[in-house]
């Protein structure tokens, strides 16, 4: 029977504080740098050329990916109205098939033929004849239904937890196992991250229907507490309140906090309402041992 544990911090050691002080303002620079930038795949169908972006330059599993979807008419630059566009995600294997949680894709802001959605893979695939991903576009122009399948390779993650986390991959997918159930929580990116408080967005997704489906699940408490595990594994000196559940947006939101640029893991402790912890661990403020659940992500110092 899990045991009821109430997720606390401590404050760091004057030392620590001294040298890595928080920022509650959010003083430092914020560059609004676009970070869905690279290329990942590209097909042609008929007349058209889909190509997909995202922030990383292959996918990987476990992830979860933002990625950008442009369309373009090879025959005429200036045709950009694609209307009705969507997506859909199947991994495809020998013996079965499932999909993945995603964001369906929504137009960009002053676009008609470029649309930002999420993709999260949860397992590798690296054989396109009977291992692998499709991403289904459909979208219509001028009258006419376009429809293509993007196959593609999604690699084992590299997830380290040695000394050399810049040449390791970013976690931003857990999964784990609830009621007989299966759930994905996935850490949605933060853009441009700062030193001091920054907005923090994480959703919880329950496989049903043999995995075909994903539905955004609110039946859980999300605790965070980040550390560095190169700086002595300290925390940012204070406690970070639970995400909150936001049925607006279906997702679990808050805020995470950084007092200095490098390599920060993301502690998560998820519980039921009950209290009863489901995926984690407490992680005392003075371990060494981080919890086995956990996102990660790298602060550049500017």
């Amino acid at each position: 029977m899990k045991k009821l544990i109430y997720f606390a911090l401590t404050i760091i050691s004057l030392g620590l504080t001294t040298s890595c002080s928080s920022d509650d303002n959010n003083s430092g620079s914020t560059k609004n740098k676009e970070t869905i930038t690279n290329e990942v795949l590209s097909q042609k169908e008929g007349d058209y050329t889909f190509k997909v972006y995202s922030n990383v330059k292959e996918f990987y599993a476990p992830s979860a990916n933002p990625i950008r979807v442009e369309i373009t008419d090879n025959n005429d630059p200036t045709n950009k109205t694609f209307i009705n566009t969507k997506m859909t995600l199947m991994m495809h294997m020998p013996s079965m098939q499932h999909s993945a949680p995603m964001t369906q894709l929504q137009p960009l802001a002053g676009s008609s033929n470029k649309f930002l959605g999420e993709l999260m893979f949860t397992m590798a695939g690296m054989d396109l004849s009977n291992n692998y991903w499709a991403i289904t576009i459909e979208t219509e122009n001028k009258g006419q239904k376009i429809k293509t399948e993007i196959k593609t390779t999604v690699r084992q993650g590299n997830f380290v937890k040695g000394a050399n986390y810049a040449n390791t991959d970013r976690k931003t997918l857990q999964g784990f196992n609830y009621n007989g159930a299966r759930y994905q929580a996935a850490m949605h990116e933060v853009k441009n991250p700062i030193v001091g408080n920054n907005p923090y967005y994480v959703t919880i997704y329950k496989s049903t229907d043999g995995g075909m489906k994903f539905p955004v699940s609110d039946e859980f408490v999300i605790d965070i507490d980040p550390r560095m595990p190169d700086m002595g594994n300290h925390g940012v000196g204070q406690v970070i309140p639970s995400l909150v559940f936001n049925t607006n947006t279906g997702k679990y939101e808050g805020k995470i906090i950084f007092n200095m640029g490098g390599y920060w893991y993301i502690n998560l402790l998820i519980k039921d309402k009950a209290g009863n912890i489901v995926a984690g661990q407490f992680v005392p403020s003075d371990s060494q041992v981080n919890s086995e659940a956990f996102f990660d992500i790298m602060l550049k110092n500017d």
